[in-house]
């Protein structure tokens, strides 16, 4: 009762009476919904403003508690010319106003000032819409600084994203997958809007905990148009970060080219102390070295407009990355010996896409059919390069001396299949469903120059899913409510096989009580389905001596979740505390034991296991207040006693807790210049694992942004005045170890200085979509991730 009582708490605005009027704003040339339009209502004839609202998905708007007169509603959207309806508000409580059509507009290209001080938020039934100034989107270079002024979006100082926390999540730009990396390519004066959904619906994959949708707006440039931008940091050891963009439109059709380059050089050192409790054993180790990491990411395509009900886009996508780390450790084994290792590992990979996607649009308002195709590849070589030494402290002789090398080639391909069906029922509700087929395969070949230690380790994986939903919009209640249905049939190395079903509802029930209040409930089911490299049984040696292995048994982890949400605007001001309780079943955790190996050493064994069973429960806050965007949360939750094959496997019950907390500070210095300036900080509390906490380090900083014509120049300083930062210290505590691990990174003077140049050529056209991310394995973004 506690729990129910927990999650339903919200607070009740009070209630006052009020007449309510209703509309729709729709394009007057294909009859489509004209979404987050804005909408005021002027008294007549002093056309003073009486209050002011944005359009829904659907192009439906609602104004509440207006008293009886005469007024003018007017509705206006970037692209188009303004257009309104007069409409008499009597005494009946439910007004419907004419339907206002707005025509899009054709000129040259002009620079549009708002006066606005940040991002607006409303709260509709399955999303959050935050729409863009043209102030704000002057004081950002591109699209990563856009998403630092979202509350529920945090962006690290190395343009690492995380969503409430969590990096599960999909990134879109007009509903089509995008990479991270093509954030740095978007103009900030071509957002309209950044759309976060938190429960996403049955059309997204089934172990997807959130999306972030960047909408655009309507206008493109016929003729010539793009942006180049560089990030530098010069001090200690450099970074550096180069991205552009060019588009030629060409009625019809538009081609672009993208580029992006990161490149970072870093200092590190590490220590792990081990103590292994059965056998009263010592290890401790401590080494130094250099991080190097080179990522490429290089897009091309078209757009092509058939005509005004059929779209038809291709892109082509390829990926290298370059990673090399360079190490020396040297190890204290029980004050009698000491172990040095000098380790080099080097990772050279290759990806490439083909992505062709296809939407047709109806004359029914949001009645739509995209159909998209991707073919992927991945190849990568990983090497690497082990010397130890080992001699007696006393007298400093030699107890041996190795050499062993390991070559890691992993190749992989896979081809997805997405067809998508909207079909309205009048004007309020909407049916939508859809079919992905889903095939990978890959092979992972592992050799060593120690005799024996070779593996191949072959997956292959077929998936059909499919969904059905409905949307609902209700007058003051929003409904919508999706079902997902996944089946998966997996086989490794031709032996070993297996295939399951899962069914992933969702549901999203908001209810209006003003035009800027409302509570949402929401609950959804969601699957974590095992890694690959957790699957593949083989032991790995790694660069501290101790052993990894997967675990070809693991099973999916499932998440169900309920959240309750209360918002509310008030001024420029936006605020949405909430609170959530998850059931958790199977979640994959490492399991950490004492392992002697055959020649009698002795060190660490760790291998996946579904050893976390549990529940969580918590409450957060998401908020734009004044020049504040903080996003902040707190938790507490309980894993179940895990009983392994044996007693040194067993893992009693146990409560933990933690918190986050992120806020960006920014402000236009002085008032209406084209300077911003701003502070930010981050923590991201204590990660939990079976046997772990791994701790993590606060973050700040700050910096200054300038905007002067086409260009915008600006610096971040990263934790002012520090050097060696602690990165992450992880503790692990069994019945037979006790582990200590540390990593520092030599921070110091870590000041990056940032430039773009923009330019557009040409007139305004239809806005285009293109697509540009796929499922990737290239993760190496720095020592951020």
């Amino acid at each position: 009762m506690k729990k129910l009582i927990f999650i339903l708490w919200m607070v009740i605005p009070f209630w006052v009476n009020g007449q309510t009027i209703n509309g729709f704003v729709f394009n007057t040339a294909d009859k489509t919904p004209v979404q987050f339009a804005n909408i005021g209502l002027m008294h007549l004839p002093d056309s003073t403003t009486e209050t002011g609202v944005i359009s829904l998905t659907d192009g439906s708007y609602s104004f509440e508690k207006i008293r009886p007169g005469k007024y003018f509603i007017k509705a206006s959207y970037m692209g188009f010319n303004s257009n309104g309806t007069e409409i008499n508000v009597g005494n009946q409580n439910l007004i419907n106003a004419d339907t206002i059509f707005l025509a899009q507009e054709s000129k040259k290209l002009a620079e549009v000032t708002v006066v606005a001080e940040r991002l607006q938020g409303k709260e509709l039934v399955d999303r959050t819409v935050y729409t863009v100034p043209a102030e704000i989107a002057k004081t950002a270079a591109n699209g990563y600084d856009l998403l630092k002024k979202i509350p529920q979006v945090q962006v690290d100082f190395q343009n690492n994203i995380t969503m409430n926390g969590s990096s599960n999540f999909i990134i879109q730009v007009d509903g089509k997958q995008r990479d991270k990396e093509f954030l740095a390519k978007l103009q900030p004066s071509d957002i309209e809007s950044i759309e976060i959904i938190n429960n996403p619906s049955g059309k997204y994959e089934g172990n997807i905990d959130g999306v972030i949708n960047i909408v655009l707006k309507k206008e493109a440039r016929f003729g010539l148009s793009g942006s180049v931008s560089a990030i530098l940091k010069p001090f200690n050891k450099p970074t550096a970060i180069a991205s552009g963009s060019i588009d030629y439109g060409m009625g019809k059709i538009s081609f672009y080219f993208t580029g992006f380059s990161f490149s970072q050089s870093l200092n590190i050192s590490n220590s792990n102390y081990s103590r292994f409790l059965q056998k009263d054993s010592i290890v401790n180790m401590n080494g130094n070295g250099k991080f190097n990491v080179t990522n490429t990411s290089l897009n091309t395509g078209f757009d092509y407009y058939i005509n005004d009900k059929n779209n038809l886009s291709f892109n082509i996508n390829y990926k290298p990355v370059y990673q090399k780390s360079d190490l020396n450790n040297i190890s204290d084994l029980n004050n009698a010996a000491k172990l040095i290792v000098y380790s080099i590992d080097k990772t050279l990979s290759d990806e490439g896409s083909a992505s062709l996607f296809y939407k047709k649009t109806f004359k029914k308002a949001v009645q739509e059919f995209t159909i998209e195709n991707t073919y992927y590849l991945f190849s990568s070589k990983v090497t690497k390069d082990y010397n130890n030494l080992m001699t007696n402290v006393t007298f400093d002789d030699t107890l041996s001396n190795s050499l062993f090398l390991e070559d890691n080639i992993n190749d992989r391909s896979y081809y997805s299949l997405k067809v998508n069906y909207v079909q309205p029922i009048g004007l309020s509700v909407k049916l939508e469903g859809g079919y992905q087929y889903y095939y990978q395969k890959m092979k992972y070949d592992f050799s060593s120059s120690v005799s024996g230690n070779n593996n191949i380790f072959n997956y292959i994986e077929n998936r059909n899913c499919a969904y059905v939903g409905f949307t609902a919009n209700l007058k003051k209640l929003g409904i919508q409510s999706n079902v997902r249905i996944e089946n998966s049939d997996n086989n490794i190395n031709d032996s070993e096989s297996s295939s399951y079903y899962c069914v992933l509802p969702s549901v999203n029930i908001q209810y209006k009580f003003t035009a800027s209040q409302n509570a949402k409930i929401t609950y959804n089911r969601r699957i974590n389905r095992p890694g690959i490299y957790n699957l593949n049984p083989y032991q790995k040696i790694n660069s501290n001596l101790s052993i990894s292995e997967g675990n070809p048994d693991l099973k999916p982890e499932y998440r169900d979740r309920i959240q309750t949400t209360y918002s509310v605007n008030f001024g420029k001001n936006y605020c949405s505390p909430y609170l959530y309780y998850e059931k958790i079943k199977d979640k994959t955790g490492t399991l950490n034991l004492e392992y002697t190996t055959t020649d009698n050493k002795t060190t660490i064994l760790s291998r996946p296991e579904n050893m976390l069973t549990g529940e969580e429960m918590g409450g957060g806050i998401n908020a734009m207040l004044w020049i504040l965007n903080i996003n902040a949360r707190y938790y507490k939750g309980h894993f179940d006693k895990y009983t392994g094959n044996s007693a040194i496997e067993t893992i009693e019950a146990r409560d933990y807790s933690s918190y986050s907390i992120n806020g960006y500070f920014f402000a236009q210095l002085p008032k209406n210049a084209k300077l911003t300036e701003f502070i930010f900080f981050n923590y991201n509390g204590v990660n939990i694992n079976a046997q772990s906490k791994t701790y993590n380090t606060p973050f700040y900083g700050f910096g200054m942004q300038k905007e002067i014509g086409n260009h915008n120049i600006g610096f971040v300083y990263l934790l002012p005045f520090s050097k060696n930062i602690e990165f992450n210290k992880t503790i692990t505590e069994t019945s037979s170890l006790y582990n200590d691990t540390r990593t520092k990174i030599d921070i110091s003077w870590y000041v990056q200085f940032m430039y773009t140049y923009k330019f557009n050529r040409g007139k305004n056209v239809k806005k285009l979509n293109r697509k540009s991310e796929i499922e990737s394995d290239s993760k190496n973004d720095g020592f951020g991730k």
